[in-house]
């Protein structure tokens, strides 16, 4: 199952701590969840017939002390969600440990999926979205936890002086933090208390996940200063998120830490903020290798879990069975058999995994080796430009001061503006290209804001993809060209400026086919190019491989008929043959 909030903290390990932190699970297991006690070593179940239980081990050394309480309980699905033959069943893991000199407390909630038919006809799948649990709340309100050197407070903390930014700094570099630490800047016309209240709200229930940071004016202005120019600048309005060990004297290491603009914060509705945040967050510590002696104490619970149910066959059958004993032995066997079909679909799952990541590297080889020969390409070109470029300008040169006036007047229109620092920001300047239309869900882009690993990169290849468009219907509209698009970008030696990633021109048979899938690909056009406003889009434009986003842009040369290329998508994979 998908994450859908994860905690891994660590206190003093004194007896008072220990206690603190199963008082106040056991009052909400008890109070809020019904549960008759909070288990020690077995389950029990509540009204509604949700299951808690516990297990413990301590290692034969003595040196490692566990528990573990497992919820499984139903969760009630969104008001809007209609699709009841979806498993209902959440899972929340409560870990306890003493280990390696501290207190660990470790928290795992898994949602149920939500499988449903977006407005466009793809199929989605999503992780229905968890707030923080209370008892989590509850105990750091009762317990002194630390994640490295910070507390994980719930709201953002207002760094007011710049004798506080080194403090932060000291957090940000913390190799032994876990969570994210997300800084903010106050926008000029706002006090910064006020901002931080704000920002508080739009990250919503992530205190354990991530810790917050809200800076004022003059210690904004003094963090700039110091780390700025190494990359770690924060603009007012801006926040940038801080991954465990940031070094704020290289300038590579600010890439690593995603900067999220200001317009987006001021633009963009509070819900997508929050998943944006969320996200992000999830995404990252379900990758994360937990701490060794966490891995080691896992691992010792999966396997007990695993061998429990086999144990009773291990002991010898009764000479003569009764009814009800054949009754208890045929009941283990069911056990054990759904045991290893459990097995067996994890090592399905697994191998499915291994053949996805197989193909996605072979691509990626692919896409390097790509990259690297228009790379060589590109410098080639350019060693010889300079060398012309050079030998024309002395040539010039050599004729008199108005040749020297002429070598040097040179001005490139072509130089393209600055490139939009997210897809929002994107939407708004596509205006700004009379050659290129964009007709798609403009939801359905927004959404790529809030996978925030696919970085910089994937919007600056979906501008670089507007820019080739728009230049191809001026260089038709100036009759310096006068073929198709694909010509345009497959044999670029017209002089204009092509800049595109490799483009997928047609789709599968199966795909075209297929009602479905090619309904999700009739997208909207100009009645000029088709009078039911809508057109089939097979060329479409990979932006990124990122597993479980891979966005796409699909366009179609509308030249002839608008003066214009129309882009009719641009968002997530769409359905294909590999996901239906």
């Amino acid at each position: 199952m998908a994450l859908g909030y994860r905690t891994i903290l660590t206190s003093d390990p004194t007896e008072e701590n220990l206690a603190g932190i199963i008082s106040a699970f056991a009052e909400w297991a008890t109070a809020k969840k019904g549960f008759p006690e909070l288990p020690v070593a077995r389950s029990v179940v509540n009204a509604s017939g949700a299951t808690l239980t516990a297990a413990s081990f301590t290692s034969d050394d003595g040196g490692i002390s566990a528990k573990r309480w497992t919820l499984v309980e139903d969760w009630a699905p969104p008001k809007w969600y209609s699709n009841t033959d979806t498993p209902r069943a959440g899972v929340t893991h409560v870990t306890l440990a003493l280990a390696a000199s501290r207190l660990w407390f470790w928290v795992d909630v898994e949602p149920p999926t939500l499988v449903y038919q977006a407005t466009n006809g793809r199929t989605v799948e999503e992780v229905q979205q968890s707030g923080r649990p209370t008892f989590v709340h509850d105990i750091l309100n009762t317990v002194p936890m630390h994640d490295g050197v910070a507390a994980p407070l719930p709201e953002f903390q207002v760094i007011a002086t710049p004798g506080h930014v080194d403090e932060l700094a000291s957090v940000l570099q913390d190799h032994t933090r876990i969570s994210a630490v997300l800084v903010t800047a106050a926008p000029d016309d706002t006090a910064v208390a006020d901002w931080a209240d704000r920002v508080t709200r739009l990250a919503g229930q992530i205190q354990g996940m991530a810790i917050g940071f809200a800076l004022a004016p003059e210690a904004r202005a003094y963090f700039n200063r110091r780390y700025g120019v190494a990359g770690h600048w924060i603009a007012p309005g801006a926040m940038r998120t801080f991954l465990p060990g940031a070094n704020l004297a290289d300038p590579q290491d600010a890439y690593q830490h995603r900067l999220l603009h200001a317009s987006t914060l001021r633009d963009s509705a509070e819900g997508r903020i929050r998943r944006i945040l969320r996200n992000a967050q999830l995404k990252r510590l379900s990758e994360l290798r937990v701490p060794d002696v966490l891995r080691e104490i896992d691992y010792e619970f999966l396997r007990r879990e695993r061998l429990q149910p086999f144990a009773a066959l291990h002991q010898p059958a009764p000479s003569d069975p009764s009814a009800a004993d054949a009754e208890v032995w045929r009941a283990l066997v069911e056990v054990a058999e759904d045991e290893i079909k459990k097995g067996l679909d994890e090592k399905r799952r697994l191998e499915t995994q291994l053949v996805d990541a197989r193909s996605i590297i072979v691509e990626l080889q692919s896409e390097n080796d790509e990259l690297y020969a228009r790379a060589s390409a590109a410098h080639e070109d350019v060693a010889a430009l300079t060398r012309q470029t050079e030998y024309l300008r002395r040539a010039l040169t050599d004729l008199g001061p108005e040749g020297a006036a002429t070598a040097w007047s040179f001005v490139d229109e072509e130089t393209p503006k600055s490139y939009p620092g997210t897809f929002a920001e994107l939407l708004d300047r596509v205006t700004e290209l009379p050659g290129v239309r964009f007709t798609g869900d403009i939801e359905d882009a927004l959404e790529l804001d809030e996978h925030t690993a696919l970085g910089t990169a994937c919007v600056m290849k979906t501008w670089d993809a507007l820019l080739t468009f728009d230049t191809y219907a001026r260089a038709r509209h100036e009759g310096g060209f006068d073929q198709s698009l694909s010509h345009f970008i497959t044999y670029p030696d017209h002089g204009y400026r092509v800049q595109i990633g490799k483009i997928a021109w047609s789709e599968g048979e199966t795909v075209r086919s297929n009602d479905k899938l090619r309904a999700q690909r009739m997208l909207p056009v100009d009645a000029a190019v088709d009078p039911a406003g809508r057109t089939l889009m097979v060329a479409h434009l990979k932006l990124s491989n990122l597993t479980g986003v891979a966005p796409r842009l699909y366009f179609k040369d509308t030249f002839a008929h608008v003066g214009y290329v129309t882009v009719g998508y641009l968002g997530s994979h769409m359905d294909n043959t590999m996901t239906n």
